[in-house]
C-alpha cells in the first residue's frame, strides 16, 4: 500500500481514516503494487453486486498452493464463488436467520449478565476480556457445538485467520505463523467432525458433519472452512461492535446519553457505529474478465480491493461522513457487504451488540475509558476494533 500507519499511535485508525480522505478526494480508484484500491460507494457497491466480473476466489490466486490454506478455503464462504457458495451458505444459514437469532435473546441477555456478575463490584475493567470478547465466543460456541475450555486456542487461530491477506502478510510471517495455527486448527476441527459423524448432537458442526448436497456429503475441509469461518466471524464483529461503541460513546458523550436516556435509539446508534468504524474495513475480489471502473480499465486477473471502511465515509452517499450522528439515515452502508455475500451473521452481530450495550447501560450509570490505563488496538488494516479497552465504572 501507499500509507504505513503507526500502530503504536494512540489510534491508528485515524490514519487509516485521514487516508481514506485523501483517496476519495482525489482518487477514489487507482493502482499499485498490490493491485486496485477502490475507494468510493458506488463504484464498491457495483463490485459486490458483480459477482461475475468481481470473483471472490481471491484465496489462492496470488500465492502457490499450500496445502493446509487449501484445505479450509474449499468451506471458506468469504472466498467462494455461486453455485457453491449457494450450496454452502444453505446448509448454514437457517440458524442465522433474524428468527432464529431472536430465539437466542434470552441466552445472550443470561451471559452477558454473568460476565458482569464476575466482575462486579470492581470499578475499573478490561471491557475486551470482560463482555466485548467473551460474549461474541460463547456464544458462538455453543451454536457450533464447540467445548469453552478450549477458547485459547479459538483466540489464537482467529487471530492467525485475520491476517490472511494476499497483498500485506509477508511470506516468512505466513510460513512460520498462519499457517502452522491453521494447520493446527484443521486437525482440531476435523476431529469434533469425526465425533459428530459417529455420535451427531444438536449443533451445527453435526448438522454440517452429515449433510449432503445434490446426494453427496460435503468434503472435509468444506465442513472445517464453513466451521472455522463461522467462529472467527462470529465473534470478531460483535467483539469490534461492542469495544467502538463504547469507545466512541466516551469520545461523545452526549451521544451516550442519549442513547441512555431513550434505548429507541440504540438499533441507530449501533449502525452508526458499524458504518463509522466497520470491524473489518476492506474485502477483496479478482476480476475475471477485462472490465472498467472509474474511468480506468481493469484487466482480467487482476486483484480488486474495495475499501468498506471509505465507502461508508463518501460524502455522496453520507454527508458530514466524518461525524458520528447516532440519527443519520445509515441505510445502504456497506459494513455486511451485499448481495450474495452479505454477512450470514448481521442479525447476530447486531443483537448481541444491542444486548450487551443495553445491558451496561442498566448496570452502570457511567461508563468511560480508564485513561490511567493502556488501550491497544488491533492492526486497523485487518481489524478496526480496541484489542485492549480499560473501562472506569460507577
Amino acid at each position: 500500500m501507499t500509507v504505513t500507519l503507526d500502530t503504536t499511535a494512540k489510534d491508528p485508525a485515524e490514519e487509516l481514516f485521514a487516508w481514506f480522505r485523501t483517496k476519495l478526494d482525489t482518487e477514489p480508484v487507482y493502482r499499485d503494487e498490490n493491485g486496485w484500491q477502490v475507494f468510493g460507494h458506488a463504484d464498491i457497491a457495483r463490485i459486490l453486486a458483480d459477482t461475475t466480473t468481481f470473483s471472490s476466489d481471491t484465496a489462492r490466486a496470488f500465492n502457490p498452493p499450500q496445502p493446509d490454506l487449501d484445505f479450509f478455503d474449499m468451506g471458506n464462504l468469504v472466498t467462494t464463488d455461486p453455485p457453491r457458495h449457494r450450496q454452502l451458505r444453505s446448509l448454514i444459514s437457517s440458524g442465522f436467520t433474524p428468527r432464529a437469532v431472536a430465539g437466542l435473546t434470552p441466552r445472550i441477555e443470561r451471559i452477558t449478565h454473568a460476565l458482569l456478575d464476575a466482575v462486579d463490584g470492581a470499578d475499573r475493567f478490561d471491557l475486551i476480556d470482560s463482555v466485548a470478547y467473551a460474549l461474541p465466543i460463547t456464544v458462538i460456541c455453543e451454536l457450533l457445538g464447540l467445548p469453552m475450555e478450549d477458547e485459547p486456542l479459538f483466540r489464537v487461530w482467529g487471530e492467525a485467520l485475520g491476517t490472511v491477506d494476499a497483498a500485506t502478510v509477508p511470506p516468512e510471517q505466513m510460513a512460520d505463523e498462519v499457517v502452522p495455527a491453521v494447520r493446527e486448527m484443521n486437525a482440531y476441527l476435523m476431529e469434533q467432525v469425526r465425533r459428530r459423524r459417529r455420535q451427531p448432537t444438536d449443533d451445527v458442526i453435526s448438522k454440517l458433519a452429515n449433510a449432503e448436497v445434490d446426494g453427496k456429503r460435503l468434503e472435509d475441509g468444506e465442513i472445517v472452512g464453513v466451521t472455522g469461518l463461522t467462529m472467527f466471524a462470529g465473534h470478531a464483529t460483535t467483539l469490534a461492535l461492542v469495544a467502538n461503541a463504547v469507545l466512541l460513546f466516551d469520545r461523545h458523550p452526549e451521544a451516550g446519553a442519549a442513547v441512555r436516556a431513550d434505548r429507541d435509539l440504540l438499533p441507530g446508534a449501533v449502525e452508526e457505529v458499524l458504518r463509522l468504524r466497520p470491524p473489518f474495513p476492506r474485502l477483496a475480489r479478482v476480476t475475471t474478465t477485462d472490465t472498467e471502473l472509474g474511468g480506468h480499465r481493469i484487466a482480467a486477473g487482476e486483484l480488486v480491493t474495495p475499501w468498506i471502511g471509505a465507502a461508508n465515509r463518501d460524502a455522496t452517499r453520507f454527508p458530514d461522513p466524518d461525524r458520528f450522528d447516532i440519527r443519520r439515515d445509515t441505510g445502504g452502508h456497506l459494513v455486511f457487504g451485499q448481495g450474495i455475500h452479505f454477512c450470514l451473521g448481521a442479525p447476530l452481530a447486531r443483537l448481541e451488540g444491542r444486548i450487551a450495550l443495553g445491558i451496561l447501560m442498566d448496570r452502570y450509570q457511567d461508563i468511560a475509558v480508564d485513561e490511567s490505563g493502556t488501550v491497544e488496538f488491533e492492526n486497523p488494516w485487518q481489524l478496526l476494533s480496541p484489542k485492549r479497552l480499560p473501562i472506569r465504572v460507577a
